[in-house]
């Protein structure tokens, strides 16, 4: 074999490598420019073989002029494969290239001219194709390492070296050296373009890891991971869980039971009884939770299991979302539910109960008044008076029945507090107790005057009714985020735990011969007016928050 042989071998072989990358990249990552990077090479392979091989060598312009199709479309191909690599499209210049090089080839083969007259225009067309692909390895490729470097200078030197292949094709020394030197560059071509496709995707893995765990540390939800085996463990649990429970992720990481530790004392029963279920996908358990300030959650988590050999499950993955806004949302629906059915049935025996208890109120005044009971009279002014006494309780809980047209009007809140002052500064002279007011300058409101006033009076009178004597009542009015808040502060013991979680429900009560009426018909004003009622208690005080929202463009 001469060594012109071997070093048209050296080329096949070169293309054939470069084939074979291709051919592993795509079976690997499926990717369609991949694919078009092999039809290119294989045609390009086949050129070489049937063309320059002695064995199939041929001269004649039908051969002459299928050797130029297969080169240029070779080229072409891999200009549209290097073109989706880098996700542009292709350019029209190219056809245009490929049908002007191809026209003025033709026409020197058919025309018998000189080889170089023959080859330059497709020489020259292959050539800014692979000199072109080697800048968008260079410039285009937005990856780091030497894989890009080692293909664009290949791809650069392949082009050049397509330019000296006309003019070196007749000097005999030079031809196995040229072929030898094409055959390397292929070789660089193969692992240059194994670096560059190694290299995009760890970039790209990279990428996806950096933007996920910015997802996963940036989320408002708890992320974590638990290990199973073969030690128990966090692996995983993003930052949210400080924001959540107060405890740093460190800290679970170090304490592998803390998350037990935390589990409200009431609902470890429901979280063991959820941990026999670990062989249900998607597995779901709320609990409360005790944080590290002590204050109570709402926790919902949902478990999603891996499993491992022998279908052991090795870990747990899921998701732990605050709830305790949506829990109490649910509350109050109930509470304001719970109202409603008393309504319905304040409605439905209200008038019922009344009408008999006037006739016999009426008929133990009248009763009362004759001599032969002159005896008795207490006594009969002691059951008139629970009837009376009775009879405003019914008209208390009739008032939650009754769906009354509203009187909106646009109202100072303030007025109305002062105008009330010195019938609440009496109540509380009457016990030796004392009222302030702290008004400060807040817009007007669009509310119902009377249910208003309703509201105050029942809620200052449980105030009164809660603290000492000498002690202080406070009726605040102010604005803050973008409410306007009244504030009724008392200097009493307190709300105990067990009446706060039921607060505005009828019937309850902390008062020896309270109703639990009065409250629960505050927390219906307020949800007429669209207002908010919330609580803060100790052993110093309760105060009563009520927030309205304020009407855009009102003056002060």
């Amino acid at each position: 074999m001469t060594l012109i042989d071997t070093s048209l071998l050296a080329t096949i072989s070169g293309t054939i490598a470069v084939l074979l990358v291709y051919i592993y990249l795509y079976v690997q990552y499926k990717e369609p420019f991949i694919g078009l990077w092999i039809l290119s090479w294989l045609i390009h392979l086949i050129r070489s073989i049937f063309f320059k091989m002695p064995i199939f060598g041929g001269a004649g312009v039908e051969f002459q002029i299928s050797f130029q199709i297969l080169s240029v479309l070779s080229s072409l191909l891999l200009v549209w494969g290097t073109n989706k690599f880098i996700n542009k499209r292709v350019s029209r210049l190219w056809l245009y290239g490929a049908i002007i090089s191809s026209g003025l080839s033709y026409f020197a083969i058919g025309s018998h001219q000189d080889f170089f007259y023959k080859a330059m225009p497709s020489c020259t067309f292959i050539s800014s194709i692979y000199i072109w692909t080697g800048i968008v390895f260079f410039y285009y490729l937005n990856i780091t390492g030497v894989g890009k470097y080692i293909t664009g200078a290949a791809f650069i030197l392949l082009g050049a070296h397509t330019i000296d292949y006309i003019f070196m094709e007749n000097v005999v020394w030079f031809a196995p050296w040229g072929y030898l030197f094409d055959a390397i560059l292929r070789f660089i071509i193969a692992v240059g373009t194994l670096l560059v496709y190694f290299e995009k995707t760890r970039e790209d893995l990279t990428n996806k890891e950096k933007y996920y765990r910015l997802f996963t540390e940036n989320a408002v939800d708890i992320i974590f991971r638990y290990r199973i085996v073969p030690e128990q463990g966090f692996e995983y649990i993003s930052p949210a869980v400080t924001e959540i429970t107060g405890y740093t992720a460190e800290e679970f990481y170090n304490d592998p039971e803390l998350i037990l530790k935390m589990i409200h004392p009431k609902d470890v029963a429901l979280y063991e009884d959820a941990k026999k279920n670990l062989h249900v996908a998607n597995s779901m358990v709320t609990t409360r939770v005790l944080c590290k300030n002590l204050s109570e959650i709402w926790v919902e988590q949902k478990f999603n299991f891996i499993y491992g050999e022998n279908n052991q499950i090795v870990a747990i993955e899921g998701i732990a979302r605050d709830i305790t806004t949506r829990k109490m949302l649910e509350q109050d629906v109930a509470r304001l539910d719970r109202l409603n059915t008393v309504g319905q049935m304040a409605a439905s025996v209200a008038h019922e109960i009344r009408n008999p208890m006037t006739t016999v109120r009426g008929y133990l005044q009248l009763i009362g008044n004759k001599k032969e009971f002159a005896l008795y009279k207490e006594q009969f002014v002691l059951v008139m008076d629970e009837l009376d006494r009775t009879n405003s309780i019914i008209s208390e809980y009739l008032s939650l029945s009754q769906n009354r047209v509203m009187d909106f009007k646009l109202c100072q809140l303030n007025e109305i507090i002062e105008s009330m002052y010195p019938l609440l500064q009496a109540d509380s002279n009457a016990c030796n107790k004392y009222i302030k007011l702290e008004l400060q300058r807040i817009p007007k409101l669009y509310i119902d005057e009377k249910e208003i006033r309703q509201l105050i009076l029942n809620l200052v009178r449980n105030g009164l009714e809660s603290m000492k004597e000498g002690k202080s009542l406070t009726i605040r009015t102010y604005l803050e985020n973008e409410e306007t808040i009244l504030a009724i502060r008392d200097e009493g013991g307190g709300i105990a735990a067990h009446i706060l979680d039921n607060l505005g429900k009828p019937f309850v009560t902390t008062k020896a011969d309270g109703t639990g009426i009065g409250l629960a018909i505050c927390y219906r004003i307020a949800n007429r007016h669209k207002a908010k009622i919330t609580v803060e208690t100790s052993t110093q005080g309760t105060t009563f928050f009520i927030c309205f929202k304020l009407l855009q463009g009102l003056a002060m």
